[in-house]
C-alpha cells in the first residue's frame, strides 16, 4: 500500500469523525494539569489510526501521544488532535497529524486541518502540498514584512511577543503545532516557535516545512530533529533574526 495516500485518507477519515464531536469533546479531564487536557475523543481517534496501521502495516512501530511510546526503525508518529484545548473549547485550529519516519529521518508528513477541509503533506525530496497543489514558504525577507506565530509555553510566551511585536506586522497564537508550521510551508505565516514540543507535536512539519523551502531549526540554530524539543519554524530569510530574539529571551528565562 502506498504509505502518503494511506496517511492521507486515514487523517481525513479521522478528521469527520472529530468534526461530530467539536466544541463537546466526550469526558475531557486534566492530564498533567488543568492546562493540559485529554477527551474520550483524542482516545477514540488514536485508536482509529492505530488500528490501521496495525493492520496494513503490522510489523511497524507506533509512537503517538496517547500513551502509545514504541521505538523502531520503522516508526509511524500520531497525534490524534494537534490542538486538544482549540477542540473541546469550540475553536477552528486543530489538526490530525500523521508522520512515517525510518532510523529516525521523517519520510512522509500529513497534516489535516478538519474545520477548513485542508490536508497539507509531503513525501520527502518531492515538494510539499496542499490538497494536490504545490505550496512553498513567503518570501518576505524582514521582520517589519513579516507576521509571525508562538506556542504557549509559561514564562517565554508573553516574554518572547513583548521582545518581537514591535518588529514586525502581527504576531499570533493558534493553539496547534502542526498547523502553525503548515502555514509556514504555504506562505501564511514568516515563522512559528514552538518553546516545548513532543515528536508527536512537531514530526509531520519537520518535513513539510523544508520541502516547501523553509527552514527548521531548533532555538539554538543547530539542524532539528525528533527529539530536539524545541524549533524555530520559518521561510528561511528571517530565520537569523527570529533565532537573535528567541536567544535574548531565553537568557532571561527564570
Amino acid at each position: 500500500m502506498d504509505r502518503l495516500d494511506f496517511a492521507i485518507k486515514l487523517a481525513r477519515r479521522v478528521g469527520f469523525y472529530l468534526l461530530q464531536h467539536w466544541g463537546n469533546a466526550l469526558n475531557v479531564r486534566e492530564k498533567s494539569s488543568f492546562q493540559d487536557i485529554v477527551s474520550d475523543c483524542d482516545k477514540q481517534a488514536q485508536q482509529m489510526i492505530v488500528s490501521e496501521i496495525e493492520r496494513y502495516f503490522p510489523h511497524e512501530a507506533i509512537l503517538a501521544e496517547e500513551d502509545r511510546f514504541e521505538t523502531g526503525q520503522k516508526l509511524w508518529i500520531v497525534d490524534p488532535i494537534d490542538g486538544t484545548m482549540n477542540f473541546v473549547h469550540g475553536l477552528p485550529s486543530f489538526a490530525v497529524g500523521i508522520a512515517y519516519s525510518e532510523f529516525g529521518d521523517v519520510l512522509i508528513g500529513v497534516v489535516h486541518d478538519p474545520v477548513l477541509n485542508e490536508t497539507f503533506y509531503a513525501v520527502k525530496g518531492e515538494g510539499a502540498y496542499r490538497n494536490g497543489e504545490k505550496i512553498s514558504v513567503s518570501t518576505n525577507a524582514t521582520l517589519r514584512e513579516s507576521i509571525g506565530n508562538v506556542g504557549f509555553y509559561v514564562g517565554f510566551t508573553g516574554h518572547f511577543v513583548n521582545a518581537i511585536e514591535k518588529r514586525v506586522r502581527r504576531m499570533r497564537m493558534m493553539g496547534s503545532a502542526v498547523l502553525a508550521a503548515s502555514y509556514v510551508a504555504c506562505g501564511r505565516f514568516d515563522f512559528f516557535v514552538a518553546r516545548r514540543a513532543n515528536p508527536w507535536d512537531v514530526a509531520p512539519v519537520l518535513l513539510i516545512v523544508p520541502e516547501a523551502g523553509g527552514c527548521v531549526t531548533d532555538l539554538d540554530g543547530k539542524q532539528a530533529n525528533l527529539s530536539s524539543g524545541a524549533y524555530l519554524f520559518s521561510n528561511g530569510k528571517v530565520h537569523s533574526e527570529v533565532l537573535e530574539i528567541i536567544n535574548k529571551v531565553k537568557g532571561s528565562e527564570r
